[in-house]
C-alpha cells in the first residue's frame, strides 16, 4: 500500500467528515485522516491518487485538489448519445476527476488539471461538431431550416407515393438525410462507429441497395421528425428553468438613488426597493411599509406583507410601496443566487436510474448491431435462404439498436422534476436525490425552527398571591438578552415600574428591588418551593418564596399538523422528533402532531447518533432540520431536508432538499413530485425496452417491416420524451 498527503480545499466542515468517512468505511483504505484546518488529505491505500481523488469528489463535490480546476462551458452538441460519449472520454482521462454533460442544460462541467484549451480539444477529437459558447451567449435554437427540409422531403415522398415516381423517394432521402450521411463518413473515417448517424446511414443506404426506396426515404423523414420534435421537447424544458433563474436582480439602488451592481454592494449597506422592482439581496426592512410576491421562491401566491424589522429575500418582487432594506447578506450568499446555483447544478449527482441507462447504452446498440451482422450473413449461409431476405430483417436491427430513448428521456425526466420542484419553493440538489426522496418510509424532525417557529411566547400567568407579578417580572427582565426575558418584556408591553440595584445568579436568574421591595425572578433551581411543571417557566419570588410564575412555550408552525397529515396520507410509516429541549416539551409538541416518538435532552452527537440508528434498517430515512447542531444529522442521513429562510448555511449545504419558505408541509410535496418522477422514469424505461424487445425478436423471426422498426425508434423516442416533459407538469395537492 501507498500513503498519499494531498493539499485540498474545502469550505465546509459537514462535507469534510463526509469524505473521510466514506474513505475510512472503503475497504481499499487501511487509514484516511482529513485535517479540515489544515486543509490537507492522507490516506493509505492500493489505489492509484488519481483514483483517491475521483473517489474523494464523488463523495463530494466540494472537496477539489489546488492544482485542480472547475469548468463549466456551456455546448451544443447533436445527441444526448453523443454527449454521453464526451463525457465518458473525459473521465477515463487520469487527469480530470469529475465530469458531467447534461445534454438537457447543454452544459458541460469539468474538475481538471488540464488547461481550457486541452479541454476542449479533447471534447473536439470525440465530437468535432462540438461547440462551445460564450456564457452570456444564447445558444442557437432556429430549428425553422430542419422544419423547412422536413416539409419538403415529405411532399416529395408524398408526390412520389402518390404518381410512383421512385426517383422522388431518393430526392425526398437526400433531402432529409444528406446531413446524417456526412456525419456518418467522418466518423467512420475516424474509426468511429455504432453512433446513430452510422447506425441510420446504414440502414437506409442498405434499404436503398435493396431498392426498397420509399423505405428508405421513410426511415430517414421520420428519423428527423423525431429528432425535430426531441429538441424542440428539450428547448421547452430548458426555457422553463431558464426562467426560474431570472429571479434575480443584478442591480441595486443605493438609499441616495445611486444603481450600482448588486455583487459590489456591502453588507450593512442600505439599498432602495420601488414598486415593481425585485429585492437583489438579502436584508431587514428599515423604512417602509409593502406586500411582496414571492412566488418565484416559495410557490405562495398569496403576497407577504413587510414592515419595519421584517426579513425580506431577493428575488421577490414589490408589489406596492417603497421599501428601504438593510443588506445582511452579499450577493453570492444571497437566497436567489443560491436558488440559481441549485438549480444550475441539480443534476449534477445522478440517479441509478441515470447510471444503469449509461451501462445499458454502452453495450446495447453494439450487441444488436452483432446480432443485425448474423442475421444479415451468417443465418442465411447456414440456411442456405435468400440473402436479400435476411439483410433487410438485419436493417430493421439497426434501426432498433439506437438507444436515444432512454439517453434522452431517463435526463429529461430528472431535468424537468427540477423546475417543478422550484415553483413549489424546493430546491433540490440532484437526481439521486429524487430517488431517494421517492422512496422515504420516515422522517425525522428537529423540534426547534422546524415543527415550532423557534419562537418563545408566553402562554400563562399565574399569581400565587394578590400580587400582580406580570410588571414587576418585565421590570427585572427589561435589559436581560435572554429569549425567555424578551418573550416576557414583550407581552408585558408598557411598564411603568422600573427595577433597581439588580444582580445577576449565573445559571440561576437575577434580583433586584422593585418599589423598594427585593426580587428573585429565575429558573427553579432558584427557589425551593417552585412548583414542578410540564412547560418552560420562569418564576418570581420573594424572600425566597414563590409568588407567582409565566409559562412560555415555543410556537407549533401553523402548517406543521397539515405537514404530518399530509405525509400520513402519503403512506409514511414513521415520524419521529429528535430535539434537544426538555423531555417534557418534546412529549407536548410530539403528542399535539401526532407524532409516532420522540428523542429529547440530546446533543449535536446524540442527534447524529440516533439518527444512525434509524438510518441502520432497510427503511430510507429523511432528516428535516434548521440549525448549524443539524448540520452533521443532515448530511448522515439517507435524504436530509433543511429549512432555506432560516435555516444555517451549514445546514443548507448538508441537504439533499432545500424547503426556501420555511413550510413543512412542502415535505409532502416533495415526495408526490419525486415519487412522480419516478414513475415516469420507470413508465419510460419499460416501455422503450419492451418495445425494442418485441421489435427485435419479431426482426428477426421476419414478423415485422421497417415502418414497425422506426416507430420503435422514433416513435419510443418521442413517446418517451412527451412523457418524460410532464415531470415538470405538477399540481400538489394543498
Amino acid at each position: 500500500m501507498k500513503t498519499y498527503r494531498f493539499d485540498i480545499d474545502i469550505d465546509c466542515p459537514g462535507c469534510a467528515a463526509k469524505v473521510e468517512r466514506a474513505l475510512k468505511e472503503d475497504a481499499r483504505f487501511e487509514s484516511a485522516v482529513l485535517d479540515f484546518a489544515g486543509k490537507k488529505l492522507t490516506v493509505t491505500t492500493d489505489l492509484s491518487a488519481e483514483e483517491v481523488k475521483k473517489l474523494a469528489v464523488s463523495v463530494s463535490d466540494e472537496i477539489s485538489f489546488p492544482e485542480e480546476k472547475r469548468y463549466v462551458f456551456r455546448a451544443e452538441i447533436d445527441c444526448a448519445e453523443c454527449a454521453r460519449k464526451v463525457e465518458e472520454a473525459l473521465k477515463s482521462d487520469p487527469r480530470v476527476s469529475h465530469a458531467d454533460f447534461s445534454f438537457a442544460k447543454k452544459k458541460l462541467t469539468v474538475k481538471t488539471t488540464m488547461s481550457e484549451a486541452e479541454i476542449k480539444k479533447l471534447c473536439l477529437g470525440v465530437e468535432e461538431d462540438m461547440e462551445f459558447f460564450e456564457s452570456d451567449e444564447e445558444l442557437p435554437e432556429d430549428l425553422r431550416t430542419d422544419l423547412v427540409r422536413i416539409i419538403a422531403a415529405l411532399a416529395l415522398f408524398v408526390i412520389s407515393w402518390a404518381f410512383h415516381f421512385p426517383l422522388l423517394f431518393i430526392a425526398s432521402y437526400v433531402i432529409c438525410g444528406y446531413d446524417v450521411i456526412w456525419k456518418a463518413i467522418r466518423n467512420i473515417l475516424k474509426g468511429k462507429v455504432f453512433d446513430e448517424n452510422f447506425l441510420m446511414a446504414l440502414a437506409t443506404v442498405g434499404a436503398l441497395v435493396l431498392s426498397s426506396y420509399s423505405e428508405a426515404a421513410a426511415v430517414m423523414i421520420f428519423y428527423q421528425i423525431g429528432e425535430y420534435f426531441q429538441t424542440r421537447a428539450v428547448i421547452k424544458s430548458r426555457k422553463s428553468i431558464k426562467s426560474l433563474l431570472e429571479i434575480s436582480s443584478k442591480e441595486a439602488r443605493l438609499a441616495d438613488g445611486t444603481m450600482m451592481s448588486a455583487e459590489k454592494v456591502a453588507v450593512g449597506s442600505v439599498i432602495e426597493i420601488r414598486p415593481g422592482e425585485k429585492i437583489p439581496l438579502d436584508g431587514e426592512v428599515v423604512s417602509g411599509a409593502s406586500s411582496l410576491d414571492t412566488k418565484a421562491l416559495t410557490g405562495e401566491s398569496i403576497p407577504a406583507d413587510v414592515t419595519e424589522g421584517s426579513q425580506v429575500l431577493s428575488g421577490s418582487v414589490n408589489l406596492s410601496s417603497v421599501i428601504r432594506v438593510r443588506v445582511t447578506k452579499s450577493y453570492d450568499e444571497s437566497t436567489a443566487r443560491k436558488m440559481i446555483d441549485l438549480i444550475e447544478n441539480g443534476n449534477e449527482k445522478r440517479s441509478r436510474s441515470e447510471q444503469f441507462i449509461t451501462r445499458f447504452s454502452r453495450w446495447y446498440t453494439p450487441l444488436v448491431c452483432v446480432l443485425a451482422l448474423a442475421v444479415a450473413f451468417v443465418v442465411p449461409a447456414v440456411t442456405g435462404e435468400s440473402y436479400r431476405e435476411w439483410i433487410y430483417r438485419a436493417m430493421e436491427l439497426l434501426v432498433v439498436s439506437c438507444p436515444c430513448a432512454l439517453v434522452l428521456s431517463i435526463p429529461l425526466s430528472y431535468f424537468a422534476s427540477i423546475g417543478a420542484f422550484a415553483r413549489q419553493g424546493l430546491l433540490v440538489k440532484g437526481s439521486d436525490s429524487v430517488e431517494r426522496l421517492s422512496k422515504a418510509g420516515r422522517i425525522c424532525f428537529d423540534k426547534t425552527g422546524t415543527l415550532t417557529k423557534g419562537e418563545l411566547r408566553v402562554t400563562s400567568v399565574v399569581n400565587l398571591t394578590d400580587t400582580e407579578i406580570l410588571p414587576i417580572l418585565a421590570a427585572l427582565e427589561a435589559n436581560s438578552n435572554h429569549p425567555m426575558a424578551k418573550a416576557i418584556v414583550e407581552y408585558a408591553g408598557k411598564n411603568s415600574l422600573q427595577a433597581e440595584s439588580i444582580t445577576e445568579k449565573p445559571g440561576y436568574g437575577v434580583e433586584g428591588i422593585v418599589n423598594g421591595k427585593s426580587y428573585q425572578a429565575g429558573s427553579a433551581r432558584y427557589f425551593t418551593d417552585a412548583p414542578v411543571l410540564a412547560e418552560s417557566a420562569v418564576y418570581l419570588g420573594s424572600e425566597g418564596t414563590v409568588i407567582g410564575y409565566v409559562t412560555l412555550s415555543d410556537t407549533v408552525r401553523e402548517n406543521a399538523g397539515k405537514a404530518v397529515s399530509a405525509l400520513r396520507a402519503l403512506g409514511i410509516r414513521e415520524m419521529v422528533m429528535i430535539s434537544g429541549d426538555r423531555e417534557a416539551v418534546c412529549r407536548k409538541v410530539a403528542k399535539e402532531l401526532g407524532l409516532d416518538s420522540y428523542h429529547a435532552e440530546l446533543l449535536p452527537e446524540g442527534k447524529l447518533a440516533v439518527l444512525k440508528k434509524l438510518c441502520g434498517d432497510e427503511m430510507i430515512t429523511a432528516y428535516c432540520g434548521d440549525g448549524i447542531n443539524d448540520a452533521p444529522a443532515l448530511a448522515a442521513a439517507d435524504v436530509g431536508i433543511s429549512m432555506g429562510g432560516v435555516g444555517s448555511d451549514a445546514a443548507i449545504e448538508q441537504s439533499d432538499l432545500v424547503i426556501i419558505s420555511d413550510d413543512p408541509s412542502r415535505i409532502a410535496d416533495g415526495i408526490r413530485i419525486s415519487r412522480k418522477t419516478e414513475r415516469i422514469v420507470k413508465e419510460n424505461i419499460v416501455f422503450s425496452l419492451t418495445v425494442k424487445a418485441a421489435v427485435i425478436i419479431l426482426s428477426v423471426i421476419g414478423l415485422s417491416s421497417m415502418w414497425l422498426a422506426i416507430f420503435s425508434d422514433v416513435g419510443v423516442s418521442l413517446i418517451a420524451v412527451i412523457n418524460a416533459m410532464r415531470a415538470g407538469i405538477t399540481h400538489p395537492k394543498r
